[in-house]
C-alpha cells in the first residue's frame, strides 16, 4: 500500500462496527516502519495510534479499542516519509533514474520499495517504477544511490 492512500482512510472501531474518525496522515520512522497515524475522530480531536495498535487494509484503519487513541499535540515529527519525498535517485553511472514520490508499506508495516517519478509525460506513458528499499542507498541528505546488481 502507497503511504499517501493511508490519508483519509476511515478509522474503523470493529467491536462495534462503526467509523469513528478519519486518518490525516501517517509517521514513518527512521527505522522504515509505520511508526503511527495521526487522526481526526468524530469528535474533531485529534489522536495518534500507535502502529502496534491498529491494522492497515487498503479500505480502512482498524482499531479494536478505542483507548489506543491516544493525545496528540501538534509538535515536530520526525517522519522520514516527508523529508524523503522529491529525493533524487542515481545509478551508478551517475545517471539521474528521478525523484522519490511515494513508499510502499507491506503487510507488516515496513517500507518495502520506493517509488520513483521520472517526470510527467514519462510517468504517463511508462509509469512509476518501484525500487526495493534495500537497493537504495542514502549517500547525502536529498539523493541516493541505486545499488548495482551482481557487482564485484
Amino acid at each position: 500500500m502507497r503511504v499517501r492512500n493511508i490519508k483519509n482512510l476511515p478509522l474503523f472501531f470493529s467491536p462495534t462496527a462503526s467509523i469513528v474518525g478519519r486518518v490525516e496522515r501517517a509517521v514513518i520512522g527512521d527505522d522504515l516502519r509505520l511508526a503511527y497515524v495521526i487522526v481526526e475522530t468524530d469528535e474533531m480531536e485529534t489522536g495518534m495510534i500507535n502502529a502496534q495498535d491498529l491494522e492497515l487494509t487498503a479500505e480502512s484503519v482498524i482499531i479494536r479499542d478505542l483507548n489506543s487513541i491516544k493525545s496528540y499535540q501538534h509538535g515536530e515529527e520526525l517522519s522520514i516519509y516527508e523529508r524523503k519525498l522529491g529525493d533524487r535517485i542515481y545509478d551508478g553511472e551517475g545517471r539521474e533514474i528521478g525523484a522519490v514520490s511515494d513508499f510502499f508499506l507491506s503487510n507488516d508495516q515496513r517500507v518495502r520499495e520506493i517509488e520513483v517519478s521520472t517526470g510527467v509525460l514519462s510517468d504517463i506513458l511508462q509509469g512509476r517504477s518501484q525500487i526495493p528499499v534495500e537497493q537504495i542507498h542514502w549517500k547525502s541528505i536529498s539523493s541516493g544511490l541505486i545499488e548495482q546488481q551482481g557487482s564485484d
